[in-house]
């Protein structure tokens, strides 16, 4: 206790010093993450986010939405993908944070897809977050509904007629 009186007291010169540095680093360390977190609170206050995930029905239909937007062209990364209701391949958004105007309002759409797999399965884990300014939900909903609606004219678009021979079903080519 004798070396430790004596540190506090500052008749150990370096070890005192060594202290001093100790707390002033601490602190500055701590001080260096407030304007991180000063931001954040402020997109969190701002923003409203909108989540889909790839076991979800509307992941697809945000995807074919996608190919219905002119800005869609404008994309530099892009996926190939075969799945959609059209059956050709599409080009659509891939991995990543893309920007585009909706409405007047700037949206940023980020596409995540793990590189792991989980478990027993060997599906890789998808989805989609959308984020725009404001705190009103009926925006969201506005912009969900649009969505829905081009889901509904795809549905429409691609309608088929299947016939039954004996024991299996055909699709009738329109």
């Amino acid at each position: 206790f004798e070396v430790l009186k004596h540190i506090l007291n500052g008749q150990h010169q370096f070890a005192s010093d060594g202290l001093l540095l100790m707390i002033v680093g601490g602190l500055g360390v701590s001080l260096r993450a407030i304007p991180l977190r000063i931001w954040e609170w402020l997109v969190h206050q701002s923003t409203m986010t909108i989540s889909v995930k790839d076991d979800d029905a509307a992941f697809e239909w945000v995807k074919q939405w996608f190919l219905e937007q002119k800005f869609t062209a404008r994309i530099r990364r892009v996926d190939l993908d075969t799945k959609l209701v059209r059956q050709k391949p599409n080009l659509v958004p891939a991995q990543g944070h893309h920007y585009f105007w909706y409405y007047g309002r700037p949206f940023r759409a980020e596409f995540y897809r793990s590189e792991n797999t989980k478990g027993w399965s060997a599906r890789r884990i998808e989805y989609l977050t959308f984020r725009t300014i404001g705190r009103q939900q009926s925006f969201l909903k506005k912009f969900v509904a649009e969505i829905v609606q081009c889901h509904e004219k795809i549905l429409a678009l691609n309608s088929a007629l299947y016939i039954r021979d004996d024991d299996y079903w055909s699709r009738v080519q329109a």
